[in-house]
């Protein structure tokens, strides 16, 4: 009972946090900084010359990875768009936000899938030997992953405040993050928010 109240006031404090924040771009730094940490660190990790490296990863589009960067990344563009443009209409629950309540975190999870994973078929297959293992790559996605969780409930909470029943029916109604699965019970919704990628990453390294 103690910890559900330490639970709940911390979230309390970020939440009046977001509302100072939400509305300028420090916040929109703060969304993206975990994404951000995940690309340098993919990167930086992997010790090859830039333009090999370019001329490796545009080759084909027909390799899952590359495809799922592509998929997540026209998913964040077009969720930014979006609510850019229907934001002062109040709570948005059109466009991807039909699909699932985060869609621009979805799009960076998707890409960081598809990232972590041609980094470590990299980094096994050829000279590119970083100085993070495999296993601490797959680990670098799991705290991108967790990380958004985390300021999704922020996000969610200042959210709730702000538009009340309006906002409960949505959660209701529409995904967490994975779409087309909503149990609307949080400790639930975070399991299957990691569970997911999980078997999605662990599903391409397997193919590989």
């Amino acid at each position: 009972m103690g910890t559900e109240k330490i639970k709940l006031g911390l979230l309390k404090i970020a939440g009046y946090l977001v509302f100072l924040i939400q509305s300028v771009p420090v916040w929109t730094g703060i969304m993206t900084l975990p994404f951000a940490v995940h690309l340098v660190m993919i990167f930086s990790n992997l010790k090859v010359n830039l333009p090999i490296l370019i001329s490796e990863f545009t080759s084909t589009f027909l390799i899952p990875e590359k495809s799922l960067v592509i998929i997540g990344l026209l998913l964040i563009i077009y969720s930014v768009i979006h609510l850019q443009l229907t934001k002062n209409e109040g709570l948005v629950i059109s466009g991807p936000y039909r699909l699932v309540r985060h869609p621009q975190y979805l799009g960076m999870i998707i890409t960081s899938l598809g990232f972590t994973s041609w980094s470590i078929w990299w980094l096994k297959n050829t000279f590119g030997i970083g100085f993070l293992n495999p296993s601490q790559t797959i680990a670098l996605l799991f705290i991108e992953l967790f990380a958004y969780i985390l300021l999704a409930n922020i996000e969610e909470y200042y959210l709730q405040g702000m538009y009340g029943e309006s906002f409960e029916n949505y959660k209701n109604k529409v995904s967490f993050f994975i779409p087309f699965i909503n149990t609307q019970v949080k400790t639930y919704e975070v399991i299957i928010s990691v569970v997911i990628p999980a078997i999605a990453l662990f599903g391409l390294l397997w193919i590989n």
